[in-house]
């Protein structure tokens, strides 16, 4: 991450006067404003369909509109099943609704979504965990799409074709049915008792590693500071650039925990100003993406740590 300018603000007399050498604030050298995090099993409640996140514009009334816009816009498809994780065939559902297998649903309040496809930021994304929570069921279309030995159970709204997966469950029909295993006959029992074995522990899921990473940033510096022997507020300005490294944790794919140490240098420092002309800072906060070259988030950070 790259901040190209910064502000940082302590307008706090009483700490400015008690501790002049160490600046709280909000942490702006990361870029990062406050937000919360989401638990993985949090169903975000959206009650409106049709607006200026809709995939296809105006929405659709039939089947063949909707045949129509997948055509004509399968890349727009294939990238929100790209940003979901989607483990199955594009171009299985791209052939399904060419084929007119959907069917025309009333999906009541409560229905929850793993996740649903949204024009967000000009970007063509699958945003996590949604829940229908409107008044009314929402009109749409219901797909129950069988690939790679999975059934994919879809939704598409009417008012905006945000393409959605409501459930994924195994295949246990047709080529993809369990097979039965052919036991040779044995001539004679064995006599001995035979231990059980164990089942394997199933291994847990491994943890998402730590992502270094560094940057540079240059901007503006105005803290208010009381000067006792003048007895009035004064103002120490300055410009700043400076260098950063930091670790990223990521909680889960839109999440994730932030942690950074800079050195910054001042320039063109007013006569008077009490902060040394270079100096280190520490900042810990929490991102969240919105798309894919963007996101929001807040944090809290120390300067002047030496």
């Amino acid at each position: 991450m790259i901040l190209n300018k910064s502000v940082f603000r302590n307008s706090t007399k009483s700490l400015a006067k008690a501790v002049p050498s160490i600046g709280i604030g909000v942490a702006a050298v990361i870029a990062l404003i406050t937000t919360t995090a989401v638990n993985a099993q949090q169903y975000t409640k959206i009650t409106r369909l049709g607006t200026a996140q809709s995939v296809c514009t105006g929405g659709v009334e039939t089947a063949e509109q909707l045949q129509a816009y997948f055509a004509e816009n399968p890349d727009v498809i294939r990238t929100i099943l790209a940003d979901s994780g989607w483990s199955g065939s594009a171009d299985a559902l791209l052939t399904a609704v060419a084929n007119g297998e959907m069917t025309e649903t009333a999906f009541p309040a409560g229905t929850k979504l793993a996740w649903m496809g949204s024009k967000t930021n000009g970007e063509y994304v699958a945003l996590p965990y949604r829940e229908w929570a409107g008044k009314e069921p929402f009109e749409g279309f219901s797909l129950n799409l069988k690939s790679d030995c999975r059934v994919y159970e879809m939704a598409i709204p009417k008012a905006c074709c945000n393409v959605s997966l409501i459930s994924v469950r195994e295949d246990n029909t047709g080529q993809c049915a369990p097979q039965p295993v052919a036991v040779a006959p044995q001539a004679v029992a064995p006599v001995a008792e035979v231990q059980e074995e164990l089942a394997a522990p199933i291994a847990a899921a491994a943890p998402l590693a730590l992502i270094p990473f560094i940057g540079a940033f240059a901007g503006t510096e105005t803290v208010p500071r009381f000067e006792e022997s003048w007895q009035q507020d004064v103002v120490d300005a300055s410009g700043i650039i400076g260098l950063k490294a930091g670790l990223i944790k990521p909680l889960n794919a839109k999440t994730s925990l932030v942690g950074t140490l800079s050195y910054f240098n001042r320039t063109s420092i007013n006569d008077g100003n009490i902060f040394p002309e270079d100096s280190l800072a520490i900042d810990f906060g929490i991102e969240r993406k919105l798309s894919r070259n963007a996101f929001i988030g807040g944090g809290i950070g120390a300067w002047n740590l030496d």
